[in-house]
């Protein structure tokens, strides 16, 4: 008899059965109900320690991994205040999972405000959107992220520049890390990984030639994995400078990657 690791082909259709109409569910209820609390008059509403519209974009967040079959773990925890958080870059579910830790603020390509669900979810957020090759929109970020950082908020980036093909963790570049210095804030190194039985970096990318709807799709019809996030100690030597600390963290989230 052949066994799921073998032959997963007879087991896509059954996770699809459930998990494609919870998504559907997830979109088309979600979406609008978490909307409202982002409305001006709710949005700031005190919510224990955080304000409504980010309790229900955590939510929103954290039962999209549910319905992928993501088992959230965290090792570590974010330094209270603000923060830039810098992580390498697998999957758009990465989007997804570091909002699933805390609602930050994130830049992300420009393409992706286009990308149907996460899309969304990344505008929902308040997103960044960055040009690539567009000096004026790194610059008008960056302006932006050193704001966001003065007023108490966490900004997330992935600083590889984009998603690799191939394991493991590619170069940090510093520009995105020009802002935490302004501001004066720590910068918090983030490895994410997801794991089932071994790393599932190649089941997680974006394969030759496939848009994102075949990839939601694949993701979808896996078994379920962990979703880990492995989060370093806070970087805070602004003598050092944005390259230097990009490499620093660099090293921190290669290091966590291949534990």
């Amino acid at each position: 008899m052949m066994t799921e690791q073998n032959d997963p082909a007879p087991l896509l259709s059954w996770r699809l059965l459930w998990r494609a109409p919870l998504l559907l569910l997830h979109v088309l209820v979600g979406v609008p109900l978490t909307l409202l609390t982002f409305m001006p008059g709710v949005r700031n509403l005190p919510v224990g320690k955080f304000r409504l519209h980010e309790v229900s974009h955590l939510t929103w967040s954290r039962l999209m991994l549910r319905i992928f079959g993501i088992r959230l773990q965290v090792s570590g925890r974010l330094p209270d205040g603000p923060a830039l958080v810098v992580a390498n870059h697998i999957s758009w579910m990465d989007i997804v999972i570091l909002h699933a830790l805390w609602p930050m603020w994130l830049v992300a390509k420009a393409e992706i405000r286009g990308w149907p669900l996460i899309g969304i979810s990344a505008e929902l957020a308040g997103t960044l959107f960055i040009q690539r090759g567009s000096e004026a929109s790194r610059a008008r970020v960056n302006r932006r992220m050193a704001a966001l950082l003065r007023r108490g908020q966490r900004v997330g980036i992935f600083p590889e520049g984009g998603i690799r093909p191939e394991r493991g963790v590619g170069r940090f570049h510093a520009r995105l890390f020009a802002p935490a210095l302004r501001a004066g804030v720590p910068i918090v190194p983030i490895a994410i990984r997801y794991y089932r039985d071994g790393d599932l970096h190649e089941a997680m990318v974006f394969g030759p030639g496939q848009n994102f709807f075949a990839n939601m799709f694949r993701l979808l019809s896996q078994p379920a994995c962990e979703g880990q996030l492995m989060i370093g100690e806070a970087l805070s030597d602004p003598a050092a400078g944005r390259s230097v600390l990009a490499r620093q963290a660099q090293e921190v989230v290669t290091r966590f990657y291949g534990s």
